[in-house]
């Protein structure tokens, strides 16, 4: 449609330019020609912007429209990265999430529970097994029909095997090897280690080294026991003291601190040295000054059964009452006593019954490289200290008339905890462990139960039917 313009704006125009008719007429023509030609080019311009649109919208048609990615596709390109990932742990971690793997997991923990199933019925039975030997051997120890043999295969069972014990033992099992079924009168050479070490130096009288040691033990000594947490160790040992109480080579008194007077009814002190023993009385009335039944005795450990018998004769002795302990307690003595065997042989005899033995000492180590460490400074430690520090303790107590009740090692298995009982006295409940108290007893009932129902069973096939139904 073409567009004129109005007769008012022709006649202002014509008014101000007074010129001829042809003027105007050729005024006008520019004019519409310069109106149609706009029109034609808002015409082109229509087309292009449709032609553009046109174009527009059959490039997008032709290319992917791209979305916003969604948290699952994030974490699944994230996943796919580091299943290729260079560092291994990464990789692993990211096919144990893998949905193969999930569906894998059930088969993999039934084929585990299967597993343990089958080992947890091996294992009992084993240990039946081992149960019923050590029942038998036990029993033919009590009828005094053993041999050597049987009573290293009793401390095999019961984990209690010494070094010199381990290398008998090899010995047996080669003559087994070789044919040997009876072991009735055969014996095997002793392998003892305090006798066949050369480098555990002999015993000796050590009272006048720790005369002249006594006014500078306890500094000289306070430093190493800080190193390597001692206290806490004499704490463990004092604990145990309740009744009547001797405390062997009590040294210096460095046991004092950790006492509860309140379970112990007298304490005696007992050491060789008559200096330590009076820093042991100072201590004691500095921290107990008005506990009255406290005894403080000098002498040796080899001599403590003649020491409580003194002044009395034998008619006295066998009449009257031996003075005995509840608890024996003694804190690195063993290594500085002429004869460690006699002194426990001594502590035996002056325990009440189920009393108890409490020992702290060092020894021996569970490693071959510390136990030569310990042999090649065992004579420096002699003359530091006074003490053998490289003895094999588990022979000393298994050579005595005492029986283990605990034995813990620490500091690489050369500090030894020991609780020990006379021999033929009954374990406290307190004592047992947990495998002895709750394990063994079920197993043993349980099997016992299994073997007694095959027996009737057995028995009921055999019976006549009057008989089943008479009972």
């Amino acid at each position: 449609m073409v567009a004129f313009p109005r007769p008012s704006v022709c006649l202002l125009y014509w008014t101000r330019q007074p010129i001829s008719k042809s003027v105007f007429l050729q005024s006008q023509r520019r004019l519409l020609s310069f109106t149609l030609s706009r029109h034609n080019d808002s015409h082109l311009n229509d087309d292009k912007n449709r032609k553009k649109l046109k174009n527009v919208f059959q490039t997008n048609s032709n290319k992917a429209v791209r979305k916003q990615k969604t948290k699952e596709d994030l974490a699944r390109e994230r996943f796919e990265e580091q299943l290729k990932s260079s560092n291994r742990f990464v990789r692993w971690g990211a096919i144990a999430r893998s949905e193969k793997f999930s569906k894998g997991m059930t088969k993999y923990m039934i084929g585990a529970y299967v597993v343990f199933l089958i080992y947890g019925l091996f294992f009992t039975k084993k240990l039946f097994a081992r149960d019923k030997e050590l029942e038998r051997l036990l029993k033919k120890q009590e009828e005094g029909n053993i041999n050597e043999y049987e009573t290293l295969r009793i401390k095999e069972l019961r984990g209690k095997l010494r070094r010199r014990d381990e290398l008998k033992l090899e010995e047996y099992e080669k003559m087994r090897e070789e044919g040997v079924e009876n072991f009735d009168d055969v014996y095997v050479q002793s392998f003892d280690q305090n006798k066949l070490n050369e480098q555990i130096l002999p015993a000796r009288d050590t009272t006048n080294f720790y005369q002249g040691k006594a006014s500078e033990y306890d500094k000289a000594i306070n430093m190493e026991e800080k190193v390597i947490f001692l206290g806490k160790r004499r704490k463990w040992l004092m604990k145990h003291c309740q009744g009547d109480v001797l405390e062997v080579s009590c040294g210096t008194g460095r046991n004092i601190k950790y006492l509860d007077m309140s379970h112990i009814n007298s304490i005696t002190f007992l050491d060789s040295s008559e200096n330590m023993m009076d820093i042991t009385h100072k201590k004691f009335r500095n921290k107990f000054p008005k506990y009255k039944k406290a005894a403080f005795v000098v002498g040796k450990a080899e001599n403590l059964v003649d020491l409580a018998t003194k002044g009395k004769s034998p008619q006295e002795n066998e009449t009257s009452k031996q003075v005995k302990y509840d608890t024996i307690v003694e804190a690195f003595g063993l290594c500085s006593h002429e004869d460690p065997v006699k002194a426990l042989n001594n502590f035996s005899k002056l325990l009440k019954p189920d009393g108890r033995v409490i020992l702290l000492e060092h020894g021996r180590g569970q490693y071959d490289f510390v136990n030569k460490m310990l042999d090649n400074r065992a004579e420096k430690r002699l003359n530091s200290w006074g003490c053998r520090w490289n003895l094999d303790l588990g022979e000393v107590l298994d050579d005595s008339d005492l029986e283990l009740v605990e034995e813990k090692r620490t500091h690489l298995g050369t500090t030894w905890c020991i609780v020990a009982k006379r021999k033929g006295d009954v374990k406290k409940k307190s004592e047992l462990g947990f495998v002895e108290k709750y394990l063994q007893s079920s197993i043993r009932k349980r099997m016992e139960s299994f073997e007694g129902d095959n027996g009737t069973e057995s028995k009921q096939q055999h019976e006549p039917v009057s008989s089943i139904n008479k009972n």
